[in-house]
């Protein structure tokens, strides 16, 4: 989505144009809206995919709260039963009204509420919510089973919880400080508070951009550099830039500060402080420590610099640790190490370029060329279903005979005993190519365009001329178009059964990330319309996730805006648009890869160029003795 609003979302005023903003916090309604059934009238029941979807988004990094009129002891004993109670904080369950209760959970949670979603199936209650809580969104229960699939609850990969302790700090904090009858001065004395400002920031360079391009509300400056701009920015020797760490008794922060300021006129570029931080004079003591200098603030920020914080102390020496990236650590709750996810990437060569932009513990089933130099794909969700069952000796017998397969192809990873933890999978090649079904072996082949019939003998001339070579000359297409018949391209209907089926399919706790299409017009002789196609085909695609709780889409529209994009055709795209998907995927899904965004570029971009069969070496051959060969020849 690009703009305007979900369907789901409530229609007070009017949409928002451009991006979707993310939401950060999920406060729920309890009866008739995460269970079935009112609590104070008889039994409810909490479906599992309920509880499912609260676990999942927690560790996407988007918090639940709860705003229910219950009995308070009452609700909380059934969702501890349902062992879901600890994925909540800022629980607010009483009979009052639910404006006020929402307003103050946004309160203590330190956020806009433009980052808050209330649900709840009284449009009277979303209607009270957002008067006391004007810029929230609110929706109705239909929108839950959607959730997952929507670009607003994306969030960024914590399976380790971190962001929910964070809030578990923010709640202990909010709750000790209304117990405190005197000022605010004299509860932020007894917290305790210790800064550290360091300057070494380079083994921190990725966490403080992410820091930089995602703080909103004390953001003084507002400044968004792309990262080449930042990161030239940290070796210049005319600009300083450091980074402040806070804790407290409650826990430690982590990293939650960065600063640049020009040494020539000691003007602040950069002043900037998450909001887990907000009321804490942490800004103020900083700008202080930094003795006052210049700063031009830009738009509206939820807190001044101005003002005394003498309850802060430096205390350099007691963040002697290397910091976690991420968000703040988790204080007195005990870590356990992680391990690292194993990720599978299956497709074409949209994949096979944007794995060279990840490391970490990547197995790859990518599309490849064959012994006749024929590009063989592979990742069809037709042929990831065959490969469930696997092939008998005569169909494989018949594959063996086909150039563009190899029986590898019936063998996919992705469903042959997996064991993975995300999946990252390309649907271009359901997007692109026709399907043949064996007349007597009944099983399923994918090939060329959808729209290109290659057993209509009206065909075989162009197709020799490409294919030729390859082994596919007019013999072979004798011999196929008597062996299998064309199907045309998978139906929507049959493409959306099919990925709901590889999400069930998957490992217990795995996730599964699909790459949609991209729809940009592009003149293309042999390829009319493409767009248009795709755009059918993305929207069957979200609409087959939005009900599967293990799924979600990196949507390649996000990067790929214009024809200047892509390379040849609409599947192909040019180098910056492979490293943002890289990047989204990483941030997005499989946040244990990590993104490698020097000295691989121009190998990973050469990676795609090279992928596109012995063909392509063939004719890059001819044009350097004979001209230049005409680039809608080398495919």
């Amino acid at each position: 989505m690009t703009g305007g609003r979900p369907e789901g979302f409530d229609s007070d005023g009017p949409a928002e144009e451009g991006p979707a903003r993310p939401v950060k916090l999920i406060v729920w309604d309890l009866d008739e809206t995460l269970w079935e059934g009112t609590l104070s009238e008889g039994p409810v029941s909490v479906e599992q995919s309920r509880i499912h979807l609260v676990r999942t988004l927690n560790r996407r990094g988007i918090i639940n709260s709860i705003c229910s009129k219950n009995d308070a002891a009452d609700a909380r004993a059934r969702l501890v039963r349902a062992g879901i109670w600890d994925e909540f904080v800022f629980a607010r369950i009483d009979w009052s009204p639910k404006g006020p209760r929402v307003a103050q959970i946004v309160e203590g949670v330190q956020l806009r509420a433009e980052d808050v979603l209330f649900i709840d199936d009284l449009p009277l209650n979303r209607a009270e919510v957002r008067h006391a809580v004007p810029g929230i969104r609110t929706a109705g229960p239909a929108i839950i089973d959607r959730l997952l699939s929507l670009p607003e609850l994306t969030g960024k990969d914590d399976r380790d919880l971190s962001r929910l302790q964070q809030y578990r700090i923010l709640e202990k904090k909010f709750v000790d400080r209304a117990a405190v009858p005197d000022t605010s001065d004299a509860f932020l004395r007894s917290c305790d508070i210790r800064i550290g400002v360091f300057t070494d920031v380079d083994p921190v360079a990725e966490r403080l951009l992410e820091l930089v391009l995602r703080t909103n509300q004390l953001n003084f400056t507002k400044r968004r550099p792309d990262p080449e701009q930042f990161m030239a920015m940290l070796g210049d020797p005319g600009v300083e830039c450091g980074y402040v760490r806070v804790r407290d008794r409650y826990g430690d922060y982590g990293i939650c500060g960065f600063y640049s300021r020009s040494v020539a006129d000691d003007s602040l570029t950069d002043f900037l402080f998450s909001c887990r931080v907000l009321n804490m004079g942490v800004e103020q003591w900083v700008y202080e420590f930094l003795g006052r200098p210049s700063v031009t603030v830009v738009g509206e920020v939820a807190s001044s610099f101005e003002g005394p914080a003498d309850w802060i102390t430096m205390a350099n020496d007691q963040f002697d640790v290397e910091p976690r990236e991420g968000p703040a650590g988790l204080g007195d709750v005990p870590s356990v190490p992680a391990q690292p996810d194993k990720a599978l990437m299956v497709g074409g060569c949209d994949l096979t370029t944007v794995a060279q932009f990840l490391g970490g513990d990547i197995v790859g089933e990518f599309s490849h060329t064959g012994p006749t130099g024929a590009f063989v794909y592979v990742g069809h969700t037709e042929t990831l279903r065959q490969s469930a069952v696997g092939v008998s000796e005569q169909q494989g017998a018949t594959i063996d005979r086909i150039p563009f397969l190899d029986r590898s192809v019936f063998s996919s990873p992705a469903v042959v005993s997996p064991e993975y933890d995300v999946l990252v999978y390309s649907v271009l090649t359901d997007y692109t190519q026709g399907l043949y079904r064996h007349r007597e072996l009944d099983f399923i082949v994918p090939w060329h365009q959808f729209n290109m019939d290659v057993t209509d003998p009206h065909n075989w001339p162009a197709l020799e001329t490409r294919y030729g070579r390859e082994g596919m000359d007019r013999g072979f297409l004798q011999w196929f178009s008597g062996e299998f018949e064309y199907l045309g391209g998978v139906s929507v209907s049959r493409f959306q059964e099919n990925i709901r089926w590889l999400a069930a399919s998957m490992p217990s706790g795995a996730r599964l990330v699909l790459l949609n299409g991209a729809e940009v017009p592009i003149v293309n002789s042999k390829e009319p319309g493409r767009h248009l196609h795709h755009q059918m085909m993305n929207v069957a695609l979200e609409e087959a996730v939005a009900g599967v709780a293990n799924a979600s889409i990196c949507d390649v529209r996000d990067f790929v805006h214009a024809e200047d994009d892509l390379m040849s055709d609409i599947r192909h795209y040019k180098r910056h648009v492979y490293l943002a998907i890289a990047d989204e995927i990483r941030s997005g899904g499989a946040s244990e890869l990590t993104l490698r965004r020097e000295g691989v570029l121009s190998r990973g971009y050469l990676q795609a160029r090279r992928f596109a069969g012995r063909r392509k070496v063939q004719l890059r051959r001819l044009s350097r003795r004979r001209g230049r060969v005409p680039s809608d020849r080398i495919r």
